[in-house]
């Protein structure tokens, strides 16, 4: 059904319908700059892309249009006055009052830290920022006697407005509000390191980086602001964002691709290169497709190009799909160029639409393909959309109940458990990175063995070598869906506060050494001998399994709703989990097994800012804790992994920039004479 027309307001309409519509036969209506439908579902419109001469614009519209801009004129005017009487005697007073202050709680407000001691003004212009950001390139002479002020406070807030201004990026309207982040994403605690860098600044107040080292910005906020633009980057590129309407109605809506669609399969050593390498590597972290099919398809096609499963659309989509995530999955660790595989996901989207005419299976599998793809590769949709479209999809064909498969042969039956397991653990991945409900609810799942079952019949190869020393790949997934447990007990248990307040002190305590002794016991199964995968690939050593363990105690330990406070012995198990946590990574990185995507990424961003909090926040002389705790070294390790990072993630070299004066400052401390 077409979204009814919006009549709320008066709009310019165009004079044909969208592109989007037009190919859809749906009514469109040409509301501008983006039309009703496509609005609906965060589509982009053809309509904002165009030129539209020949528009037809009411008379109460453009009337509307000069008196908004009269409005605004003198908006501005009134701006300008007030900001040069009060805005240096605002700053000073926020400055002032900024002090540190020892009762931050997390249960004081929900998601985010409560600083009681910033006056509400000063609080005002902070979020200020983000809402006029368009003002933040119009420079008025401020008088001489706040310019002097300003140069002699050194406020931070003054040089705000030029840091935002480089930093943030071009968005639509609809993404320029903050998104909302959980406290378990991280922001809540890298707002809570922000404050604690105070007691790195000589006179108490905020720590202000650099704005730019190297040629790269830094924002004045430090790692709060730093952390929103890394979610922002990952998840809300609203351009990218997948069309929900094929669910409701059975067709594809997906744009064509913009490359050429002519590409003709690669020769069979790059083909079979890419394929044993997504089954090594991708199908081990999320097992989608039936192997033996998959491979026995790409052997009938090499044989016979011109045959008949080259006229099959989902097995077309499936061959194309394995070869665009072998190929980006292989680059992401390699750090080799993606041209190729962006090639490929394109040329399997144009069989996405017939696809999704082959059944609820085949559409599930062409949704979860396309995670798994953006896990490596933004260039795909909105992982976020994909995710929860694919929870919403299995738990409508009941994959989430035993009942649904007793009357399916036992090879239909695993794979159905295989697939909905996939979609837990993509849901459980992406879902804890934001701080989000879950979409599958853990209540909601009737299944009796919660496990991945080996299974010949879907994974056997008879072409390739079958290890009898190490265990089968399988092995792996179950441990991988074992730790996606544990990290779901931990962000309901340690991070819901709902559920936390009403755990007694006690219950607080066993709730912590539960989840610590689940970890370590998850740790200990580690499979031994490995699978025999590819050597490239993260989870194919133990190093990988040491750097989840100590990430995942990381977010065990820091501050969260289950002990808003920390005691020494907790700051210390978070110190040591953090800087393990570094060293695992780097140890990765020298045995080329890192993969450098944005999972990655947050990952030692988080360990990072772990670290710098729990040093910082040592009762301790600072200089003694940086000697005792080797911070500094790890945390330079950090910089060179921020630096590999940079060759895909310009906010790597930020984060670098950030931790390197950090660094610089511990240094400094460490030398200066004690008292």
């Amino acid at each position: 059904m077409p979204c009814a027309p919006r009549m709320s307001r008066i709009s310019a309409l165009a004079r044909i319908s969208c592109s989007r519509c037009h190919r859809r036969k749906k009514k469109c209506d040409r509301v501008l700059p983006t039309c009703g439908n496509c609005a609906s579902v965060h589509h982009s419109c053809s309509l904002a892309e165009e030129a539209h001469d020949t528009a037809t614009y009411p008379v109460a519209f453009v009337q509307n249009l000069e008196r908004r801009v009269r409005e605004l004129e003198v908006h501005q005017d009134v701006l300008a006055s007030f900001t040069e009487t009060h805005q240096v005697t605002q700053i000073e007073e926020g400055a002032s009052q900024l002090a540190v202050n020892p009762t931050l709680n997390f249960n004081e407000t929900p998601g985010e830290i409560l600083l009681e001691d910033v006056p509400s003004s000063f609080s005002d212009q902070h979020t200020s920022g983000h809402r006029n950001n368009g003002d933040a390139n119009i420079e008025r002479p401020p008088t001489a006697a706040a310019s002097q002020s300003i140069r002699d406070n050194q406020s931070p807030h003054h040089r705000r407005q030029d840091s935002l201004a480089q930093n943030l990026r071009d968005v639509s309207l609809a993404a320029v509000a903050e998104p909302y982040l959980g406290t378990i994403s991280g922001l809540t605690f890298a707002k809570l390191t922000q404050a604690v860098l105070r007691r790195l600044s000589p006179d108490g107040r905020d720590f202000v980086f650099n704005q730019h080292v190297d040629g790269n910005a830094v924002p004045i906020e430090g790692a709060t602001i730093l952390h929103l633009d890394l979610m922002d980057n990952v998840y809300f590129d609203s351009d990218q964002a997948i069309d929900f309407s094929f669910l409701a109605e059975g067709l594809s809506t997906l744009d064509a691709p913009t490359q050429d669609t002519t590409i003709q399969l690669p020769d069979r050593t790059e083909m079979l290169r890419l394929t044993n390498f997504y089954f090594d590597h991708s199908h081990t972290l999320y097992p989608i497709l039936h192997q033996q099919e998959v491979m026995s398809d790409i052997h009938s096609i090499m044989l016979d190009p011109d045959g008949r499963l080259t006229q099959s659309p989902p097995c077309m989509f499936r061959i194309w799909m394995v070869l665009a995530i072998g190929s980006t999955a292989h680059a992401s660790i390699t750090l080799t160029e993606e041209f190729a595989s962006r090639l490929y996901y394109e040329k399997a989207m144009t069989y996405f639409d017939a696809s999704m005419d082959y059944g609820d299976i085949v559409a599930l599998e062409a949704i979860m393909l396309q995670v798994s793809y953006s896990f490596f590769n933004q260039f795909g949709p909105n992982t976020w959309f994909l995710v929860g479209t694919a929870a919403r999809l299995a738990l409508g064909m009941g994959l989430h109940c035993d009942s649904t498969s007793q009357a399916l042969s036992r090879v239909q039956a695993i794979r159905r458990k295989r697939l909905f397991f996939s979609v837990y653990m993509m849901d459980r991945l992406v879902s804890i990175t934001l701080g989000r409900p879950f979409a599958i609810h853990e209540d909601d799942i009737d299944i009796s063995s919660f496990s991945i079952e080996a299974c010949d019949e879907l994974d056997r190869d008879p072409g390739a070598p079958q290890s009898t020393l190490c265990h089968p790949p399988m092995a792996v997934t179950e441990q991988i869906l074992r730790l996606r447990k544990i990290a779901n007990d931990i962000a309901t248990k340690v991070y819901c506060k709902r559920i936390v307040s009403r755990y007694s002190t006690t219950e607080r305590q066993q709730i912590l050494a539960a989840l610590h002794q689940d970890l370590v016991s998850w740790r200990q199964s580690v499979p031994f001998p490995l699978p025999n995968l590819h050597s490239k690939v993260p989870h194919g050593c133990t190093s990988w399994y040491d750097l989840n363990f100590y990430t995942h105690l990381t977010a065990l330990y820091r501050p969260s709703p289950l002990f808003p406070t920390l005691d020494v012995d907790r700051v210390n198990i978070l110190t040591e989990a953090a800087a393990m946590a570094i060293r695992h990574a780097n140890s990765m990185r020298l045995q080329q097994r890192l993969a450098f995507n944005w999972l990655t990424l947050l990952a030692i961003y988080n360990a990072v800012i772990a670290l710098v909090y729990s040093v910082t926040v040592q009762p301790e002389n600072l200089a003694a804790s940086l000697e005792r705790l080797r911070a500094v070294e790890d945390l330079e390790l950090a910089t060179e992994l921020f630096t590999v990072l940079g060759e895909r993630f310009p906010a790597s070299r930020t984060i670098g920039t950030m931790v390197a004066q950090i660094v610089e400052r511990y240094r400094h401390m460490s030398s200066a004479p004690t008292c």
